[in-house]
């Protein structure tokens, strides 16, 4: 499975991932494992470290839209693996019919065998 993170370039601004949070700052600095302070600081510098970064990231609709496409698209390569998988399954059918046909052969079979 490919990383989902982004590079840092292509991260939002951290007020961006901030604002996109319906939880409080409390919690969301509590989530984050640094204090609420801190949290501000980071607020109002516009920097914080990666970790935090992608924390939000993921917690964030861009993190989630991100998440859920490569669900879906895995779902859909099962899919596609699965019809392929049946349609093998039919070949070998018609495989098998044709082999029991040549087994037994039609009356005017030697009559299309000449040597």
């Amino acid at each position: 499975m490919p990383f989902l993170a982004p590079s840092f370039a292509r991260l939002p601004p951290l007020v961006y991932l901030l604002d996109d949070q319906v939880e409080s700052r409390e919690k969301i600095a509590r989530h984050l494992g640094v204090s609420f302070r801190t949290l501000q600081r980071y607020q109002a510098s516009g920097n914080a470290p990666r970790a935090v970064y992608l924390a939000l990231w993921f917690e964030s609709r861009w993190g989630m839209v991100a998440l859920h496409t490569q669900a879906y698209n895995e779902a859909q390569h099962a899919r596609a693996w699965v019809a392929a998988l049946e349609r093998e399954c039919e070949l070998r059918g018609v495989i098998r019919a044709y082999e029991d046909a040549q087994a037994h052969p039609a009356a005017n079979a030697p009559a299309y065998h000449l040597i």
